[in-house]
């Protein structure tokens, strides 16, 4: 052998060193997927105003590819089997509250599961031209059905309700492909887990009151020889469990158990007075001077409490049209 020919055998001895060293296996990383679900919070809930309460939150799912893949697509299919209707649970004791979640923000597709025959919330992750992972990033949403005025609160309190999704009502199911003439799998056909999905739904139940008032009407009368009746009505609708108490000022006078109507555009005045009770025994005010307030638990809907006038015989002040203005006030 030459000294030429002895350069040429090294030169080629070192090209398939090169060569070799190119396609010599690196450490293998499993195609997988993982998904995060944010926890869906809806927030302070008043059950009494019978409004749906509606939230949203996100899940990031992340799908992993070895080094060289012949499938750069993965489908991801994230599976609710949880009962429908969903509830929330009250913190420590046995309410409910009645929601779901949905896959669009119209609230109209469920988030369910294939082995239900419901649709469960699905993506496909593309793998990146450089790189062996990928995550997207895809919004959910909730909502507290609406016309659940009853649901209660505890102890005076904002009351705490929560659902925790696990293993036990959901997973995760991914498949990779390559993206052909047939299109992608189904999720039905999947069958690689990834595990479940681990997150929360909650909301704050508060407490809350709503008041309003018909007017007291006394009768027309030309002299004031003898006692006048009318009766007037407040409702109250208050969250269930919650305690409240109904107040009346004493209006122009600023006394609650010396009320006076006033002549319009005058100064004559005409002395009455609002009880609790038909008997006219107990002076409805701000349990101040010798009265009393009203008390109740709210269930939820509409309680209607009397309020029972009196003007007493007196004597008759000039003719005319006599009003007073009483603020009912409701504390809870």
């Amino acid at each position: 052998m030459n000294r030429s020919q002895h350069r040429l055998m090294m030169l080629f001895a070192s090209v398939l060193l090169c060569v070799a060293a190119t396609f010599m296996p690196g450490r293998a990383q499993a195609q997988t997927c993982t998904a995060n679900v944010s926890a869906m919070n809806f927030g302070t809930v008043s059950p009494i105003t019978r409004a749906a309460v509606n939230g949203s939150g996100t899940i990031t799912v992340t799908c992993y590819w070895t080094v060289v893949s012949l499938s750069p697509t993965a489908l991801v299919c994230l599976n609710l089997s949880a009962a429908q209707p969903r509830l929330l649970t009250q913190s420590g004791g046995t309410a409910t509250m009645q929601y779901d979640l949905y896959s669009d923000q119209a609230y109209s597709i469920s988030w369910g599961s294939t082995a239900a025959g419901t649709t469960p919330i699905s993506v496909n992750v593309q793998q990146p031209l450089l790189g062996t992972s990928a995550s997207v990033t895809i919004p959910y949403y909730g909502q507290i059905a609406a016309n659940q005025p009853t649901v209660p609160t505890v102890n005076n309190a904002d009351t705490t309700y929560s659902h925790t999704f696990s293993a036990s009502d959901s997973s995760l199911m991914y498949g990779y492909y390559l993206l052909g003439i047939l299109g992608p799998p189904g999720c039905s056909s999947l069958t690689s887990s990834g595990g479940g999905l681990n997150f929360t739904a909650t909301a704050n139940v508060t407490n809350n009151c709503n008041i309003s008032a018909s007017n007291i009407v006394f009768p027309a009368a030309g002299v004031l020889k003898s006692a006048l009746t009318a009766t007037g009505t407040i409702a109250a609708q208050c969250t269930n469990g919650d305690a409240f108490r109904i107040s009346l000022n004493g209006g122009s006078s600023a006394q609650v158990n010396a009320r006076t109507m006033v002549l319009s555009g005058g100064s004559a005045t005409v002395g009455y007075q609002i009880y609790t009770d038909a008997a006219h025994t107990t002076l409805w005010g701000d349990t101040t001077n010798g009265t009393s307030a009203v008390y109740g638990t709210g269930s939820g809907n509409t309680a209607s409490f009397t309020m029972y006038g009196v003007v007493p015989a007196q004597n008759t002040p000039q003719p005319g049209n006599y009003s007073d203005s009483v603020t009912a006030t409701i504390s809870f």
